[in-house]
């Protein structure tokens, strides 16, 4: 499906996000900007602590990106600054993306003016604790606010059982993935040469922020016992984290460190993917997963957590497996057929692809926000 450029002028969006650092988010955000339904309006990014490496990306490709580079705690400061960029930039609709930018951004855009804004929720912490400050505050910010966005049904949950927010106001916009990125020819061969990985071997992978909240001590330790069924296997990490060190002394700690690949950053996910066997998510929680998404659409079979949106994305034993979190034994078993049993693999690759396209295409995500945008 193709969304044509709209005839009228479409309105001017400022995304308000925390960092345009590499994540789902942020890779969702960085999409949304170069969108062709705004190539006559290009739209404005606001990052409250910093620019990261989408908003450089971004910026290089001359596109507006403010930066306040708040400290932590609350920072009052942020609401003039907003308010400004509204002015400034002319701005018809403030898209904040999680909490920290909606609770600035709406009474920024009250305060310019009563310029519209839709709220998007993408996932939520863990623990995921309620707040007290948050549940008095978020009746009054809900009202002030156009739209409230969910990306999962768990996660619209969340926001009304523990947040306080309006259960009856919260939508639910599935996260999207631009397929047509996906599935490049490639020598899958060559490629694992280029990645440091032997042409024999079998790829299990993830891509992710590594930081607590994806927990990939999990992945590590599941995949030590793989090793012990199929030697000539190997785990690539694509993604960097504050926790990056402490993954590689732990792979060491396991022994495992000669068949653990961190690859870092990487801009070249939908090739990386086509030398993937099998795709990890062990994440503690998660909204709607774009890697996951992504995964599927690549003919890659998953193995997840059964943890927030992930279930909703996932069909058990038809389009993945859903494992119980740190269960490491039925994860490790759940590689393990999926290595050895090609026929299965196949149909659950298939069927994850078909689902994929089906349910979770950008085009699709884009029209119902364009219809908030334009209400």
């Amino acid at each position: 499906m193709t969304i044509s450029v709209p005839q009228a002028k479409p309105p001017k969006i400022l995304h308000v996000i925390i960092s345009m650092s590499m994540g789902g988010a942020e890779t969702l955000v960085y999409n949304m900007v170069k969108h062709s339904s705004f190539a006559s309006n290009r739209p404005v990014v606001c990052c409250l602590k910093s620019v990261g490496t989408l908003g450089e990306k971004l910026k290089e490709e001359g596109f507006t990106v403010y930066n306040h580079s708040s400290g932590a705690g609350t920072d009052w400061s942020l609401i003039g600054w907003i308010r400004d960029i509204i002015r400034t930039e002319k701005i018809d609709v403030v898209h904040a993306h999680q909490y920290p930018a909606f609770f600035s951004a709406v009474p920024a855009a009250f305060l310019a003016g009563r310029t519209k804004v839709v709220y998007t929720e993408h996932g939520r912490l863990f623990p995921d604790e309620p707040h007290w400050k948050r549940r008095l505050v978020n009746p009054l910010l809900a009202a002030m606010t156009s739209h409230i966005v969910s990306i999962s049904s768990s996660t619209a949950a969340a926001m009304a059982d523990i947040d306080n927010l309006p259960r009856n106001r919260i939508q639910i916009i599935n996260n999207g993935v631009d397929f047509s990125r996906m599935n490049p020819a490639i020598d899958r061969e060559a490629k694992k040469r280029e990645l440091g990985i032997g042409v024999s071997c079998k790829v299990i992978g993830t891509a992710a922020r590594l930081e607590g909240i994806k927990n990939i001590p999990m992945m590590l330790r599941s995949f030590k016992q793989v090793l012990s069924k199929i030697p000539d296997t190997c785990l690539m990490i694509a993604g960097d984290g504050s926790q990056a060190e402490n993954l590689k002394a732990l792979a060491v700690e396991l022994g495992i460190q000669e068949r653990v690949k961190f690859i870092g950053l990487r801009f070249d996910m939908p090739e990386i993917y086509r030398v993937m066997d099998v795709f990890l998510l062990t994440s503690f929680t998660e909204g709607i997963s774009v890697t996951l998404i992504e995964a599927m659409a690549s003919d890659v079979p998953a193995v997840v957590t059964d943890v927030g949106g992930n279930p909703e994305v996932i069909i058990n034993q038809e389009t993945g497996y859903l494992v119980p979190l740190d269960n490491c034994v039925l994860l490790a078993d759940r590689i393990v057929c999926l290595l050895t049993d090609s026929t299965n693999a196949g149909q659950i690759a298939t069927n994850a692809h078909k689902r994929a396209i089906e349910q979770f295409s950008f085009d699709v995500m884009m029209i119902k926000y364009l219809a908030l945008y334009e209400q």
